[in-house]
Formats: C-alpha cells, structure tokens, sequence
C-alpha cells in the first residue's frame, strides 16, 4: 500500500488548487465582470469622438467605448450595427481607462473640474464642437422644420433620453431631412438649443418630449396666474408650506449663500430653502416660468448671480 503523501505537501497542494478562487475573491468587486480593453480601443474611442466634433471627457470616452463593444458583438453575431444597446455592456474601469489614456504617447490628458479629465491626440487641432453655446449659427428652416416634426404625426409620440448626448444619438438615427451630415457633436449642440432657446423640446418625468407636453409649457401657463406648480409627484404634505414672498425670497437666498461661499447647484436651492425657513420658493408663484429667470432677474443682483452653463450655480 502506498504510503500517504507528507501533510506539508497536501497542505501545500490544497493552498494551490484554492489560490485562483482566494485571488479572485481578493480582486475589487469593481474589478470583476469589468470590460477587457486596450491601447488600441482607447484609440480608436478619441478618434471617433474627433470625427464627431465632440471633446475627448473622460466619461465620453468611457460611453463610446461600450458604444464601439455594442457594434462589434452585434456585428458578430449577423445583427444589424445597432441591433444590441450599449448599455447591456460590460462597464469600464473609470481608473483603468483614465491609466491607459494617461500612456498613451499620442495623448496630451488634462484635467477638468471636479474628478473629470479630457484628452486631446497630440498635433490635431481642436475642432470640437461647444455644445453649450448659446449661440445659433443654424438656418431658421432647421428649427421650424424640426418644430413641425415634433408637432406631427413623426415625432410628436417621441420619448426621448433626457441627456443631451443620449438624445443625439437617437435624433441621428431618426433620419431627419434638416439634420442629415450634422456631426453627433452639432446635434448636441442643436438638443441644447431645442430645449433652452426655441422651445421644442422640454422634460417631463425625466425624459425629453415635445414641448406642449413638458412641464415646462405647464409652469409658464401657472407664472402667467402667478400659481404655485405642483408636479403629481408633489407631497401631499407639502400644501401646507406657506409660499415666500418675493422679499423673503430675496433674504432667503442671500442667507442661504453666506453660509455657502463658493454657491449653491441651482438644482439644490429650493430644497435648502424649504429645510431652512419652511416656506416654499415657488417661482410660478412669482411670475417666472423658471428657478434660472427668478434668480437672473434685476431684482436678485444684489442677492446673487447664476452661472447659466451646464446644470447652473447660484453664487
């Protein structure tokens, strides 16, 4: 009978035979079920989105990675390029991406506010698209005809993506007359514009719809009667919150800055001003069809300003 192997080597032998199972337990849960890219991946990503007129963020890089995964196993598999959504991808590591874009020598990597970065490839210039610009170089035959659009038959059932990204995407593949050779970055460009200048699109229950269906349409027609808006999501409990008058709004915000020196997002300032005086800041009670006119109107210049680009600050 053979005589059993020494403990020490079973043990050892056992500790070998688990160490793939203990390292994979060991890895970040962040790590697992992540996507597997590469130099060449990230590459081809900042490319695209040079073609598309659209900066190079970090997080825009990270959506076309998935966007470019999403072709290539619907492509695969005998499917139309855009039979499967990007979203069913494996997620990216926002750190690994933002390592591989930092080695690679083709990138110049800076950094944007908060934690966010952009990448530029180096000796191409920047032809990228500001999608924030309030200025329209757009014919007026765009605008009317996208108005007729989404006023008609086509368009006006639409529920589109509430970002401004997402929302281009779905535009471009709506096939529209006034928009065909618009880069996905001027269609951004032109979402913005739809929502904040030509009133065309507005948001309800977190989507983008046409604009006679929006909230938006509703609360313009409640500042016209000076009404407070109540979305249907609204807390039964909250009709008991007095309104604050237009003086007390303006003594409310300038007390709610002193303690906030480097300003407010203007999507916080009505929720911080009901906590702190329980009265309710109603714009549409006092006349304005938005938190921005309120606090941009003369009245407030000596309260506070707004920075109107990207989600508002109050400072």
């Amino acid at each position: 009978q053979a005589a059993a192997p020494p403990r020490a080597f079973v043990a050892g032998h056992r500790r070998q035979e688990g160490a793939p199972a203990k390292m994979a337990a060991r890895r970040p849960a962040a790590a697992r079920g992540a996507m597997r890219f590469g130099h060449a991946d990230v590459l081809r990503a900042v490319r695209s989105l040079y073609d598309d007129e659209l900066k190079p963020f970090g997080r825009v890089i990270l959506k076309r990675l998935r966007e470019q995964r999403a072709k290539a196993v619907a492509l695969a598999k005998g499917l139309a390029e855009d039979a499967i959504d990007p979203n069913d991808m494996a997620r990216v590591d926002p750190l690994r991406l933002r390592k591989i874009c930092e080695g690679i020598r083709m990138f110049r990597t800076f950094p944007e506010d908060g934690k966010e970065y952009s990448v530029r490839l180096v000796n191409m210039p920047d032809t990228f698209v500001d999608i924030c610009d309030p200025a329209s170089d757009y014919a007026p035959e765009v605008w009317s005809e996208l108005a007729m659009y989404f006023n008609g038959a086509a368009g006006g059932g639409l529920r589109l993506p509430a970002g401004r990204y997402a929302c281009a995407r779905v535009l471009a593949s709506q096939k529209i007359p006034c928009l065909q050779g618009f880069s996905l970055g001027r269609l951004c460009h032109v979402v913005q514009l739809l929502i904040s200048q030509q009133k065309i699109l507005g948001y309800l229950n977190g989507q983008l719809v046409p604009y006679h269906l929006s909230d938006e349409c509703v609360k313009e027609r409640f500042a016209l009667k000076q009404q407070p808006f109540a979305p249907k999501m609204t807390s039964p409990a909250r009709g008991g919150v007095p309104l604050a008058s237009l003086t007390q709004a303006q003594a409310g915000v300038w007390q709610l800055l002193q303690r906030e020196p480097e300003g407010l997002p203007l999507s916080c300032v009505k929720r911080l001003f009901r906590e702190r005086f329980h009265m309710e800041l109603s714009e549409t009670a006092l006349g304005f069809a938005k938190l921005q006119g309120l606090l941009a109107d003369p009245r407030f210049h000596g309260t506070c300003a707004v920075d109107d680009r990207g989600a508002g600050h109050v400072f």
